[in-house]
Order: structure tokens, then C-alpha cells, then sequence
């Protein structure tokens, strides 16, 4: 019912060929009437379909002396065979023909003659198009399918939704076969697709029916119009594959066309040294220079054209080799970063954590590291990186480890305070990130690396900014080295671990008599408003009571001698395999048997960078129910 390519551009009914070229003015000419032959035709022999040389005009060109269309001679082939320009005519497009109808009436003559009926189907078939429906002859068909057209039914504005009201003015009979008796277009409204009919065709489809009075009419006629409707949906379906096959054929041709142009394009850039260039563009997804409005062409390139384009078409390859290059940089300048990070954290992990090391960004920013990562064009690899780092990481620790464990000493706020007062026991800091809020004690490296907002991997150099002394668990703090009968000018960090007290929380007394106790560093965790109790001497049988219902965890620890991460369960024998070294008596249970060779092991990073592994102990916190006559004096 509707060409989808030309709805809404014209108006109301045409008639195939007929449409008047603009400006011209001239009135449509009328379709010649059809006559029966003697011989029974139902149409006249030499039947003029788009715009009919009629017989009345065959006979005044008779009498006047004019020869017919088949004796004449066109502009230009006086010398060509006639059959010659048949042959021409049966190779042409159905298009092509249209428009050499329009072109002379002797052409039309011809054209339009039934006679001559066979160039039309030639020319269909020369591009697969399928034959014309059953109401249409190859002319109009071609106008139909070449021609800009909008609808042989009606104009968009009678179009009615295909809705209730609009199938209530349909006969109830074929009502309820809607769909397969009235015929239907989908069309594009705004943002969706709406399924309309045609108001006069469905007029004319009720005056038919009821022209009917028989049940049986009615019948074969409903019958007979399913029959058209399907076969010329089944038509449709032919000319919509037809049509998209057409379209990928004709794509895949313009875009070989455009291929070539660039490739011409290219190679004219070879002869001033920017054919390379201009490859790397092309072949990236989505660039500039293969959609750009002077190469995705599909004309041939000409050297008028080319002198004409070529400025333009340059200054887009170097501004594209400008921005190439720097990202190229920055990519690599990011491998690099990446090489010596994992370099530095490689070496670090086998270095002593007790002792303050630089984070990676102070790696990183370090000059001769920083001179390498942004002046180096070409990538490297671990071998290269970790030579580096070593080559360079003791002058960093050296230049380093002073200047910051002196800014943290500072946050102490005791008047000269140095890096010895950060080994104390009541030495506790604080992390000030928002929403963190972690304590720890100065634990050497696993805690000076480590501290910055978000607690990622750090990647830019240590400072205080983030860290402050907390006085509130330093007091805590001090409540446990003096219970200890320790001195707190003095009492260091290992002290506390040798001595090794219960602590109990009065304030988390559990129910049914049961009592909560912790650890030497776990207490610094705890909220210090919490009331505490110290029993620096409790007896071996309740540590084994404690051992027995928490058991070691799986974590691991670092050796003291070569600072290799080892498996608890592993300790005691990798001192005494690898470092030779004698140990005192096995405990029975792992936790025992770990605090009595504590001197040769500590807590490593782990996991890393993670802040509420700060204070770490071999005993659980819980509750526990234990006879007051195995707890020591508080």
C-alpha cells in the first residue's frame, strides 16, 4: 500500500510515469481507455501504460506521412540498427527506462508499448527484482519501485490507527478476519510504530460486500480477498529481500569505492613522509581520518582535488601524531611506575618490617628513579627495575629514615622528643582519615609505609598528614606498663610483649559470671573508657586454657634472622633447619610454644596495608570462665 521511502512527500493518487517534471506546469494526461479487440483482448495491443500514444493518434500520423515509432530514427542513431537499440534498451535498468520514456515521444512510443513488453521484464531481471503483482504491468511497477512516489491508496492524513473504531465501520462478516482481509501499512509516528488502514479502501471494500446479498457471494468474495491480501503480502515479502540485498550489494560497492580513495589519499601522503601516519589513523576505531568528509568519498581523487584537500587532510595527521606520542608517553610512563613499584615491594618484603621503610611513592619520587620513569622511551622489565631499586635503596633509606621518624617523633608533643621515644609503649598514634579512625604503635616499617586517605597501596610518598598521637589510648597504655611494674619513661614496646599480661575489661563482663580479658597490643583497640584490670602474673594453666579454646589462626610470621614470611606451624623448624639455631624445649601447644621463642620471629604485614592488623598478639580476646585463684594479683 505504501512505498516506505517516499511516505509523506506527495499527496493524493498518481498515476504511474505520469508525474509532471517541476516547473512545467502541464496537467497529468489521463489513462487510455481500454477496448475490446475482435480477437478478445481485453486490451488494446498497442496499449500506452504510462502516458498512451492512443490509436486516434497511430491514424493522424498515418495521414499526415509520419512513419511509426518502429521506422523512426532517434537524435544521434540514424546509423544504429533499430533492433541494436532494442538490445540497448533490454540491457538498461527498469529506472533507466522511466527516465528514457520521459526523454522524446518516440522513445515513449516504444516504451510504452505492449508490443515491446519483453524490454521492461529484461530490464527487471537484469537486477533481480521480482515480477509485478497481479494488478500492476512493468511500467507502473517500475514507478512504483524507482520512482519518488508516496501512495497509489491515499494521503497520510486518511490514514486511521488500526484500532476498534476504526474496524466498527467494517462489516461484523469480515470483522473479526481483520487481518487478513483488510489490508494494513506499519508506520513511524514520533517514537513508535502504529499499525494504520485506509479509510477508502475499506469504504470501498464494505460497498463491495454489501453490493453481495447471498450468503454464499459473501463467502467466495471474503475467500477471494484473503487470497489477493496474502499474495500480496507474500509480493511484499519478495521486494523487501530484494531491496535489502540491493542495498548491501550497492554498500559493499561504494565502499570499495571509498577504500580506494583513501588508499590513493594514503599513498599520495608516502610521497611527503606522512603514509605512515596517515595508516596508524586509519586503522584505529572510529578515527577521524577514514569518516573525514574529504576521504570518505566515492569519487576518484584527482590532482586538482588533491591539491585542494591536502592542507586540511595534514594538518589532521599532525595534530593526531601530536596527541599519538604524548599517550604513548603516558603509557609508558605508567609501565614504569608500575615496574618499580612492584620492584621496591619484591625487595621490601625480604628487608627487616621492624625498621621503618620509605613507602613506594618516596621510592618513586626519588630523583634518579623519577628521571628514569619520564625520560625513558622504551619499556623494561623486572630485571631491569629490581637492579635499580637496589642500586638506589640504600641511599633512599638513608636520606629517608631520619627526616620521618623525627616528623612522627614530633607529633609526640614531647619537648625533644626523638626516635627512641617512638619505640615506647606509650607511644600510640592514630589515624585521622575519615571514617578510619585506626590506633597503632610505632611498628617500624609495617606501619611508617603505609598510612595515607583510602589505605590502598600507597603510591606517593609517606607523611604525617593523615597520622596524630592519641592521648586517650596513650593513658591505656600507661595503665598497662605500670601495672607491669615498668617504668613508662622507659618501657618499650618488646617489653610489654616479654611480659606478656592479662588484661581484663570490667565494663564487658559477659553474663552468667563469665569475664572478657585481652592482650598486650589488643587492649590499644578497646574503647579507653572502658575499666581495666592488669594480671601481670597469670599462671602458665590459664594461657593453656585460653590456648585450648582459641587456637592459632592460620596467619603467618616473619622470620627475625632472614625476614622470610614462614607458616606458624612452620617456625620453630625453619630456625632450626635453616639458621641452625637450638631452641629451648617444645610446648605442647602452638601459641605456648611460639611466645617461648618469640625472640626469633614478629609480626609482619599482613594482610597488607591493612591497618586493624596494627596491634597483633597470638592470644584471642573473649570471654572466658576462670577461677579468680589462677589469676594473679591485679
Amino acid at each position: 500500500m505504501l512505498n516506505k521511502s517516499t511516505v509523506g512527500k506527495t499527496s493524493g493518487h498518481q498515476t504511474p510515469g505520469t508525474n509532471t517534471p517541476k516547473g512545467e506546469g502541464k496537467p497529468l494526461r489521463k489513462r487510455a481507455r481500454v477496448s475490446t479487440q475482435k480477437s478478445g483482448s481485453s486490451k488494446l495491443e498497442d496499449q500506452n501504460v504510462d502516458g498512451p500514444e492512443n490509436q486516434s493518434n497511430k491514424k493522424l500520423n498515418a495521414k499526415k506521412g509520419r512513419p511509426d515509432s518502429e521506422s523512426r530514427r532517434f537524435k544521434g542513431t540514424e546509423d544504429i540498427p533499430f533492433e541494436v537499440v532494442l538490445e540497448v534498451f533490454c540491457r538498461a535498468e527498469p529506472g533507466d527506462l522511466l527516465r528514457l520514456s520521459r526523454t522524446s515521444k518516440d522513445i515513449r512510443a516504444i516504451l510504452m508499448s505492449r508490443r515491446y513488453a519483453y524490454i521492461w521484464r529484461s530490464a527487471r531481471q537484469n537486477i533481480g527484482l521480482p515480477p509485478p503483482p497481479d494488478d500492476m504491468n512493468e511500467p507502473q511497477f517500475a514507478h512504483l519501485v524507482f520512482d519518488d512516489v508516496f501512495c497509489y491508496v491515499t494521503n497520510l492524513s486518511s490514514l486511521p490507527d488500526y484500532d476498534w473504531e476504526y474496524l466498527c465501520q467494517q462489516p461484523a462478516d469480515y470483522r473479526e478476519l481483520r487481518l487478513s482481509v483488510l489490508p494494513s501499512e506499519s508506520v513511524q509516528v514520533e517514537q513508535e510504530r502504529v499499525l494504520v488502514g485506509s479509510n477508502k479502501y475499506g469504504r470501498t471494500l464494505k460497498t463491495e460486500f454489501e453490493l453481495l446479498k447471498s450468503e454464499l457471494e459473501r463467502e467466495e468474495w471474503i475467500s477471494q480477498k484473503q487470497k489477493e491480501l496474502k499474495a500480496n503480502q507474500e509480493h511484499a515479502k519478495l521486494c523487501v529481500q530484494w531491496f535489502r540485498s540491493t542495498l548491501s550489494g550497492r554498500s559493499k560497492e561504494l565502499e570499495a569505492l571509498r577504500t580506494e580513495r583513501r588508499e590513493d589519499i594514503i599513498g599520495r601522503f608516502d610521497a611527503i613522509g606522512w603514509g605512515e601516519e596517515a595508516r596508524i589513523m586509519a586503522n584505529e576505531y572510529g578515527n577521524e581520518f577514514s569518516t573525514h568528509k574529504f576521504v570518505r568519498q566515492t569519487k576518484k581523487l584527482t590532482d586538482l582535488v588533491w591539491r585542494r584537500i591536502s592542507h586540511e587532510l595534514l594538518n589532521l595527521l599532525v595534530m593526531h601524531k601530536t596527541d599519538r606520542l604524548r599517550k604513548e608517553k603516558e603509557t609508558t610512563r605508567r609501565e614504569h611506575y608500575a615496574a618499580f613499584s612492584n620492584a621496591y615491594i619484591r625487595i621490601r618484603d625480604t628487608l627487616d618490617l621492624r625498621q621503618p621503610l620509605p613507602a613506594v611513592g618516596d621510592i618513586l619520587k626519588y630523583e634518579p628513579i623519577e628521571d628514569i620513569i619520564w625520560l625513558l622511551d622504551r619499556n623494561i622489565d623486572d630485571a631491569y627495575s629490581s637492579s635499580k631499586i637496589s642500586e638506589h635503596l640504600p641511599d633512599i633509606i638513608a636520606e629517608w629514615r631520619p627526616k620521618k621518624t623525627q616528623e612522627l617523633a614530633d607529633l609526640l608533643g614531647i619537648t625533644g622528643a626523638t626516635a627512641l621515644d617512638l619505640h615506647l609503649a606509650t607511644s600510640v598514634f592514630e589515624c585521622k582519615a575519615e571514617g578510619c579512625g585506626a590506633r597503632f604503635r610505632f611498628f617500624g616499617a609495617s606501619r611508617m609505609q603505609t598510612w595515607k586517605p583510602g589505605h590502598s597501596r600507597a603510591v606517593w610518598p609517606w607523611s604525617t598528614r593523615w597520622i596524630d598521637s592519641n592521648n586517650a589510648i596513650s593513658r591505656v597504655s600507661k595503665i598497662v606498663v605500670e601495672a607491669c611494674g615498668l617504668d613508662p619513661a622507659v618501657a618499650t614496646v618488646q617489653d610489654l610483649y616479654d611480659a606478656n599480661p592479662l588484661i581484663e575489661c570490667t565494663t564487658c563482663a559477659g553474663a552468667k559470671g563469665s569475664r572478657y580479658f585481652t592482650w598486650w597490643p589488643l587492649i590499644l583497640s578497646h574503647p579507653p573508657s572502658h575499666t581495666i584490670k592488669i594480671h601481670s602474673s597469670c599462671s602458665a594453666a590459664v594461657k593453656s586454657e585460653i590456648a585450648l579454646k582459641f587456637p592459632s589462626s592460620d596467619e603467618n610470621l616473619s622470620c627475625s634472622h632472614c625476614h622470610s614470611t614462614i607458616l606458624k606451624e612452620s617456625m620453630r623448624s625453619h630456625l632450626e633447619t635453616t639458621h641452625s639455631i637450638q631452641l629451648v624445649e617444645r610446648q605442647n601447644l602452638l601459641v605456648l610454644d611460639l611466645q617461648a621463642i618469640q625472640e626469633h620471629w614478629y609480626f609482619p604485614l599482613l594482610p597488607q596495608y591493612e591497618h586493624h592488623k596494627s596491634s597483633m598478639s597470638l592470644f584471642e580476646p573473649g570471654y572466658y570462665k576462670i577461677k579468680a585463684s589462677l589469676l594473679g594479683s591485679p
